[in-house]
Order: C-alpha cells, then sequence, then structure tokens
C-alpha cells in the first residue's frame, strides 16, 4: 500500500476542518433554534451528555480507556472550565444577536491569544503581529459602532466568550503535549454540563419528543465537530486547520437567513472581513514558530 504523501494528508485534515466547522456551526444554529422554547442551560446540559456519547467511544478505541484521566487534573479543569465557560457564553449571545454578527466577533479571539500571549507565556510578539492585533480590534469596534448605541448583552456575551476562549487556548499550550484527547474532551464537556446544570433546574421545561430529538442532535454535532477538529489536526498543520474556523461567518449567515431571516449588514461584513485577515495573518505566522490549536 503506498504512503500517504505529506499533501494528501494536508488536503484531508483541511477536509475534515471544513466539516467539522460546518458540523459546530450547525449545532449553534439548532441551540438558537432551540432557545426560543428551551433555557439554552437546559440545552447546554443535554449537549454536552450527547456529545459525549458520541466522541467518548471513538477517542477510548484510538487512545485507551487509560486516556481519559488527565494528567494534570487542576490545570485541565481550569482550561476546559475556562472552554466551557466560553460556550455558555456563546450560547447565551445566540439568543440575543444573528449569527453571523456574533461569529464576526468570537474571530476576535485568536487575535487575543496573540496579545496576551506577551504577558502570559511571555512569547516574543512581532511589531507586524501588534499591528494585526490593533487593526483587529478597531474593526470589532466598527462592528459594536458604540457611538450608535449598538452594543448589547449579546455582544458583551460573545466578547466575554472571546475572551474566556483565548485564555483556554493559551491554557491548552501548555498541556496539548502531555493530555490525552479523550481527557480533555471529557473534562471539558463534564464542565459545561456541571456549568449548565443548576441554570436548567431552574429553567427546566420537559422538552417534547421532537423537542428532545433536537436536543439530542444538537449533541452529536458538537461531539463530532469536535471529534473531526482533532482528527484533522493529526492530518494538517494547526494554522491551517484554525484558518477554517473562518468558514463559521459563512454558515451562520446562510443558517441565519434560512433559519431566522437575519442578514449581517454591511458594516458587519467589512468588520468581520478585516479581522478574519488579521486572525490569518496571526495564525499563518503561528506556523513557522508553534501552531495554536482551536479546540474547544
Amino acid at each position: 500500500m503506498p504512503a500517504i504523501s505529506t499533501a494528501d494528508r494536508t488536503i484531508f485534515g483541511i477536509g475534515l476542518a471544513f466539516a467539522s466547522f460546518f458540523i459546530l456551526s450547525s449545532a449553534d444554529a439548532l441551540t438558537k433554534l432551540l432557545s426560543f422554547r428551551y433555557s439554552v442551560y437546559q440545552v447546554a446540559v443535554v449537549d454536552a451528555v450527547f456529545a459525549l456519547i458520541v466522541a467518548l467511544p471513538v477517542l477510548i478505541r484510538q487512545e485507551g480507556l487509560a486516556s481519559l484521566k488527565p494528567r494534570r487534573p487542576r490545570i485541565v479543569m481550569l482550561r476546559c472550565g475556562a472552554g466551557a465557560g466560553s460556550l455558555m457564553l456563546a450560547f447565551l449571545s445566540f439568543v440575543q444577536i444573528p449569527l453571523a454578527d456574533a461569529y464576526s466577533l468570537a474571530f476576535l479571539a485568536p487575535l487575543a491569544v496573540t496579545a496576551l500571549a506577551v504577558p502570559v507565556l511571555g512569547e516574543h510578539v512581532g511589531w507586524r503581529q501588534w499591528l494585526a492585533v490593533i487593526i483587529g480590534f478597531a474593526a470589532v469596534l466598527a462592528i459594536l459602532r458604540p457611538d450608535f448605541g449598538a452594543v448589547g448583552i449579546g455582544q458583551l456575551d460573545m466578547l466575554a466568550s472571546a475572551a474566556l476562549f483565548a485564555v483556554s487556548m493559551l491554557m491548552l499550550r501548555r498541556i496539548a503535549k502531555t493530555e490525552s484527547n479523550a481527557a480533555l474532551l471529557l473534562v471539558y464537556f463534564t464542565m459545561l454540563f456541571l456549568i449548565g446544570l443548576p441554570f436548567a433546574i431552574g429553567h427546566w421545561r420537559t422538552p417534547d419528543a421532537p423537542g428532545f430529538a433536537l436536543m439530542a442532535l444538537t449533541g452529536a454535532c458538537s461531539g463530532l465537530g469536535n471529534l473531526l477538529l482533532i482528527m484533522a489536526f493529526r492530518y494538517a498543520q494547526a494554522a491551517i486547520v484554525s484558518s477554517f474556523m473562518y468558514s463559521q461567518l459563512i454558515w451562520g449567515t446562510a443558517f441565519g437567513f434560512v433559519l431566522f431571516s437575519d442578514l449581517p449588514d454591511a458594516t458587519t461584513i467589512g468588520g468581520a472581513a478585516v479581522i478574519m485577515l488579521c486572525g490569518l495573518y496571526t495564525l499563518l505566522h503561528a506556523a513557522k514558530t508553534q501552531g495554536i490549536p482551536a479546540t474547544g
């Protein structure tokens, strides 16, 4: 059997990344759809359960049962807690604002990683990277249009989500080489379950059969999307895989129009394009030094 070339592996990894971000965007759209009838906390709790049902058996088969135990439990819990908190804030944002708007603000995360890498990890950031960060932040301000009263709870939730996501990525840089994918995914969705459970109990509404089926599908999409993303990192460089995160703006716009009749305005589209270009620069630069994983 002929060996798989590096180019073929990269192409396969890109395909996995593209599919992963489409599936994760589908989960976000389903979450927004379900939020019209159910609490996002309830959706998140069910999401976490079905995500683990889908993803864990595959990871256990690949990495073994022992891989479920973190080697550094405290930092893994902190990292996954930040990631789960980021996802919960994103869910809350989806309820308030269109998906495309939310994704545009979420794209701030790679730039925030670059900015925080200096004080947190002591990494050197060149002037070109700093320029990309500054331009990206300016584009975020353009999208928010604070002078016109466009900043609301939904926008603030997503900005907080992006900040927490950046923190979780910085922590992941320290533990990625010592922790298994299975352990990281197990703790991540367990933390999401625990964060959402107290609020879900207080806002619980017993779902009907279609509602429960949609919740289960949302969780299955979350689990499958994260699983495909993990696999993508095995075939292609982290910066290449991470760059396909920006395809979520396409999916978010499409789902927003089809399901909710939402379309981003020209300012949001222009700002998102600037943020994507700045983020792509930082990710491609990371490929020359060290990859920035983009798992949740």
